[in-house]
């Protein structure tokens, strides 16, 4: 009877649940903790304001600009002159222009006719355009383009450090399971020598069964206490692991409470369609392929700009003046006020003969267009060949599961025949342990294949550029 009743004990004990104080905490529940809270989350978000404010800056070339100067000269109480301007300029983006209106006072005994304006000054009206070089394009406007452009960049990067910081959590997430599982068998396996070291000392102690087998049966126990121990350990550290990961929206830390237990694996099998369909999303979505299209976008504009330094530098300024602060003052022959007889015209011509420094430039340009396009190449190749290898450790990883539950059932059959035997006193209390023993080494097995799976999957996601099947 004490035979049978250690074979009973044995069912009860490993079929033991985790009991009513503890909380499950899900993955779902850490992956949304990770993503809203999580400080290096948070920091990423700067590397798109950062490319925001570089925005700004490119768009602050197009800015209106006021602008004066005063220059005034009396020696020995004598005034030699007094000259002023002041104006606004205006930045036109079509055309590479700027529109300028200003005032300009220029007298005194000592300036030229072809400057003086007379006490009332002259108010004026005026553009200068390139009709050459920076008609099309300038560093002005390649330059806000370009920014735009760092925006997206900026924003693959951002989508990268995510990716890797829930890969990171992921994987610890699912060592904290591990070490978990590996704690309840433990647990388990530990309580069940418990009992049958106790009930094995009380048989000695009645003659039914031999001294030695209490000897057996304290090493059995002695053993799994160690394991016990060292998968307490273990547990803890996977614990403080995660931890790393949990903060609040105080962006205050916090820690995982000795009560939340992980989710069961989730074992989530995935089909060969799906591999086309991480494929598609890698090429179409990954950061790190984005990062190399839009360098290209903003080689493309450096190419532009390169091809327009081979024009000739043409500026014309043109501006109609007025009398005093009046500008409607002056009267017109055409009737038009930008066609007056009072006006400034000016054309300034720059062309070097040779053009060495501006073509140098621009095959430099064309050179970094075909690197950046081989590096896409080979960095595409080596994205497509990380989903396949993922890919298949996690078909792999699939089947050893399989294998490894069917092997673990076998291994219950073999303890339970064995446990039987023992009832009847056919069998030996060495060959029960050496079977119990298999048993939670095969069922630590099995768990720890299930966490790599899990690992393996979130690998696959990380290698296609996501970091959540949701995104489908």
């Amino acid at each position: 009877m004490q035979k049978i009743f250690l074979f009973i004990l044995f069912f009860c004990v490993h079929t033991w649940s985790i009991g009513q104080d503890t909380l499950l905490f899900s993955y779902q529940d850490f992956y949304e903790q990770v993503i809203n809270y999580h400080p290096i989350v948070k920091q990423s978000i700067l590397i798109t304001e950062s490319a925001q404010q570089d925005l700004l800056i490119a768009r602050g070339g197009f800015d209106p600009k006021l602008e004066g100067s005063f220059d005034r000269k009396v020696y020995k109480s004598r005034e030699y002159f007094n000259r002023g301007d002041v104006y606004l300029k205006v930045p036109i983006w079509l055309a590479g222009a700027d529109l300028k209106i200003g005032y300009d006072r220029n007298v005194g005994v000592t300036l030229s006719d072809d400057i003086r304006t007379g006490p009332e000054g002259i108010s004026y009206i005026g553009f200068n355009v390139p009709i050459g070089q920076g008609l099309l394009i300038d560093y002005r406007r390649a330059t806000l383009r370009q920014a735009r452009i760092f925006q997206d960049i900026a924003d693959t990067e951002r989508v990268k450090l995510i990716n890797k910081i829930i890969l990171t959590a992921t994987k610890d997430y699912w060592n904290w399971y591990f070490t978990y599982q590996q704690y309840i068998l433990a647990r388990e396996f530990y309580e069940l020598a418990q009992i049958r070291y106790n009930g094995i000392t009380q048989r000695a102690r009645l003659g039914e069964s031999a001294a030695i087998d209490t000897v057996e049966a304290l090493v059995t126990l002695q053993d799994r206490q160690v394991q016990l121990d060292q998968a307490n350990l273990e547990l803890q550290n996977a614990r403080l692991v995660v931890s790393n990961h949990l903060w609040g929206s105080d962006m205050i830390s916090r820690e995982l409470p000795d009560f939340a237990v992980p989710q069961p694996a989730v074992g989530r099998v995935i089909v060969e369609s799906e591999l086309d369909y991480l494929l598609q999303m890698a090429r179409q979505r990954h950061p790190e392929l984005q990062k190399y299209q839009f360098k290209y976008q903003q080689l493309q504009i450096d190419e532009r700009l390169g091809r327009e330094m081979l024009k000739p530098t043409i500026n014309i300024s043109a501006s109609t003046l007025y009398k005093g602060l009046n500008l409607n003052g002056s009267e017109t022959k055409t009737g038009l006020p930008y066609l007056n007889d009072n006006y400034k015209f000016m054309v300034d011509l720059y062309f070097p003969l040779f053009l060495r420094k501006e073509r140098g430039k621009l095959q430099q340009i064309r050179i970094k267009q075909l690197q950046n396009t081989l590096e896409q190449q080979q960095v595409q190749r080596e994205i497509t060949t990380e989903i396949n290898a993922a890919f298949n450790d996690v078909k792999i990883l699939e089947a050893q599961i399989r294998t490894q539950t069917r092997t673990v059932e076998n291994q219950q059959t073999l303890l339970q025949a064995e446990l039987r035997k023992f009832a009847l006193g056919e069998s030996s209390l060495f060959l029960v342990n050496s079977r119990e023993s298999k048993l939670n080494e095969l069922e630590v097995k099995l768990e720890a294949l299930r966490m790599k799976y899990e690992k393996a999957m979130a690998t696959l996601l990380f290698a296609a550029g996501l970091s959540t099947w949701d995104n489908r």
